[in-house]
């Protein structure tokens, strides 16, 4: 599985590609900084930890 981020440096959005599926998921959440800041590090380490 990869995970992709798209960002405009206040605003982040994820998703995912499954490549056995071959299915991409787009996260409909928007992220902003410093708004949802504690969501995004979430993510991030949810990423990172593989979560």
């Amino acid at each position: 599985m990869f995970y992709g981020a798209v960002t405009i440096g206040d605003v982040w959005r994820f998703g995912k590609l499954e490549r056995n599926q071959q299915q991409i998921t787009q996260d409909l959440n928007l992220f902003k900084v410093p708004d949802d800041l504690d969501g995004l590090v979430r993510v991030l380490l949810g990423i990172l930890e593989g979560d």
